[in-house]
């Protein structure tokens, strides 16, 4: 869908210790899979508090580009994919978060999006729909918040050519010019792939008590050795594919027009099977170089890197980046933007890093 009045407002990051791989309990031969250097670790931190901090550093982006007051959201979708990150059952994390953010009472919701890994870029296809319909709101915020850990959820271990790391983000989409004009979005489910992260696995009676080891690994596997790891690869490319030549289409763009493109932080194997292969791309119109430092942290991968590029000045006015969300069940969103402005009082909002996210190649682009 290509969207006329639909703008970027704000962004933010908010991320742990970046830890070097090495340094963590848990060392397997995984590294050689994933090239994973190092992931994001906040130990002291609940996912809801690492996006409450990427929503004060929204705000702050924002305000480099508003005069007077800021808008108060209308909507505000929260989304968190690990139930460590949700703090307990029975609550509303949205409200948590909101509140957090010193955003008063009035009009409109706080709620939860549950399209797992691509909650905040499937949000920002939810978003722009509800706001085209919905001539009385002018302003959504989302966010997110993940945190992993022993013995529950391994950040190296836990998942099969992925490591998880620890972190929040957050945007604020509106009406009104500011860092970017999102120019299409489009979305594509295919729930023939639930079962991958399900597996043979039971479900859970209503009254349990057990919960125990997160086993994506054993699900996977379970699931790959009935159908052939050929067939998930395939129904991924369609869903990939679907979405960005549509997106790209609505923006009335090519894909080599795209200067950048913000995927999933996979280990190296999974990003070029399941991403940079059935986008035809390489990995260094990527941030493969940050994300392998920070890990996947669930839906926020993508917000985080639009965060990264603007606060380090990676973008100018005019340039084009893609979003391609990835989640379980399985859906895929891309989102095509355009940047507007890249405000000098971004760079202290700037997402840490632990070494160069670029190659002396990369730099001279």
């Amino acid at each position: 869908m290509r969207w006329k009045n639909l703008h970027l407002r704000g962004v933010g990051a908010a991320l742990g210790d970046i830890v070097a791989v090495e340094n963590l309990e848990t060392i397997p031969t995984l590294r050689g899979a994933t090239s994973q250097r190092a992931v994001s670790i906040a130990s002291d931190s609940t996912g809801m508090d690492l996006a409450v901090r990427a929503g004060r550093n929204a705000l702050a982006s924002m305000a480099t580009t508003t005069t007077g007051p800021l808008p108060v959201p209308d909507l505000h979708f929260h989304a968190a994919i690990w139930r460590g990150s949700r703090g307990i059952d029975f609550w509303s994390r949205a409200a948590y978060v909101r509140s957090r953010l010193g955003l008063p009472a009035g009009r409109g919701i706080a709620s939860e999006l549950n399209a797992m890994s691509n909650s905040l870029v499937g949000g920002i296809d939810i978003s722009a729909r509800v706001l085209a319909g919905s001539p009385d709101l002018d302003t959504v915020l989302l966010t997110g918040g993940e945190t992993f850990g022993q013995p529950a959820f391994d950040h190296l271990t836990a998942d099969h050519g992925i490591a998880y790391g620890d972190g929040g983000s957050a945007l604020i989409l509106g009406r009104q010019p500011g860092l970017a004009h999102i120019l299409a979005t489009s979305s594509y489910t295919d729930p023939t792939l639930e079962q991958l992260h399900r597996g043979n696995h039971r479900f859970l009676p209503a009254g349990t008590t057990e919960l125990g080891v997160e086993r994506i690994r054993e699900r996977k596997r379970q699931y790959t050795d009935a159908v052939g790891a050929e067939s998930v690869a395939r129904r991924n490319n369609d869903g990939v594919r679907a979405v960005i030549d549509e997106a790209l289409r609505d923006a009335r763009l090519r894909l080599q027009q795209l200067r950048w493109v913000l995927l999933p932080h996979y280990g190296r194997h999974l990003l070029d099977t399941h991403c940079l292969q059935p986008l035809g791309i390489t990995a260094d119109r990527t941030l493969c170089h940050a994300g392998d430092q920070w890990g996947h942290i669930g839906p926020n991968d993508q917000i985080l890197g639009l965060a990264h590029l603007l606060t380090r000045g990676a973008v100018v006015p005019g340039d084009h980046v893609a979003l391609l969300g990835i989640g379980i069940g399985m859906t895929w969103t891309a989102a095509i933007l355009r940047i507007n402005t890249v405000p000098p009082g971004l760079s202290v909002l700037a997402p840490p890093l632990r070494w160069p996210w670029r190659t002396p190649a990369d730099a001279q682009r």
